[in-house]
């Protein structure tokens, strides 16, 4: 069983040091067969850690943290206007949530603007941001992801559980199917359904590639928090959001602002 599970391991290796790797190609870099490399295939789809074609695999990224650094540079305009929106929600004075994400991180140049904030936060990031911009820092400890850069587990819920936000800026790993906010990992959880839990007013920040990313561990419905910020989308897009949440659309120039729609009790959305 062990020496499957090594060769599981190495295989998902070489699937994320290559784009793509045919049946054949595996089989000679790891000297099994084919019947085995598909046998092993199988598991790891099952997994959901890699994704299958016609003759040959590739890992499936979504479900892998990327360095938090090579995450910060991708789509860093379009996070970044998002971000800004964002921060415009913040009133001088207020205890507000800081997210871990690229989102967030992308534009925290704007809290230059604020006055006399209490930020808590479990990113390394942010924390450091904030004290160099003078504010208050509240930095909830836990266990320390190297990627992420951010603490979580048991010690950080159980922190978080202790303080009332004013306001929460979150990010989500991915809005497809408007599923819900979510988190990429299991272990990190709890501590974002805390945030949810203690904040007056919750704030979800997601660019506009978040509507083609799944999530794979939901924290909440976007019902429960009060405000979407992405770029501009699709009608069709605008109008199932807006059965679930108050939504805005920004390019940093110009904005739309929808109203959630409010369902008549007994009835459902056609």
């Amino acid at each position: 069983m062990r020496k499957k599970e090594e060769r599981q391991r190495q295989i998902f290796d070489l699937l994320l040091d290559h784009e793509a790797l045919s049946v054949n190609g595996l089989a000679k870099r790891t000297g099994v067969t084919g019947e085995t490399i598909r046998s092993d295939l199988d598991a790891l789809e099952k997994e959901g850690l890699i994704v299958r074609g016609h003759g040959f695999a590739r890992a499936n990224r979504n479900r892998i943290e990327l360095p938090f650094e090579q995450r910060c540079a991708s789509n860093v305009e379009e996070k970044r206007v998002v971000a800004w929106r964002a921060i415009q929600e913040i009133r001088d004075g207020m205890v507000v949530y800081l997210d871990t994400g690229t989102t967030m991180h992308a534009g925290l140049d704007l809290l230059r603007s604020k006055k006399d904030l209490t930020i808590v936060t479990n990113s390394l990031n942010v924390a450091e941001t904030g004290l160099e911009m003078d504010f208050q820092v509240l930095l909830v400890g836990g266990l320390i992801g190297k990627q992420g850069r951010r603490c979580h587990g048991y010690f950080a819920e159980q922190m978080l559980r202790q303080i009332r936000f004013d306001l929460a800026i979150l990010g989500t790993d991915g809005l497809k199917d408007l599923s819900g906010i979510g988190v990429g990992r299991p272990d990190e959880m709890g501590w974002e359904r805390s945030v949810l839990d203690s904040a007056n007013r919750t704030i979800v920040i997601a660019d506009k590639s978040k509507f083609e990313v799944a999530n794979v561990f939901l924290v909440g419905s976007l019902k429960e928090a009060d405000l979407l910020i992405t770029n501009f989308i699709e009608d069709e897009l605008r109008r199932k959001i807006s059965t679930e949440i108050e939504l805005i659309e920004t390019d940093g120039q110009k904005e739309r602002r929808t109203l959630k729609i409010k369902i008549p009790c007994g009835k459902t959305e056609s």
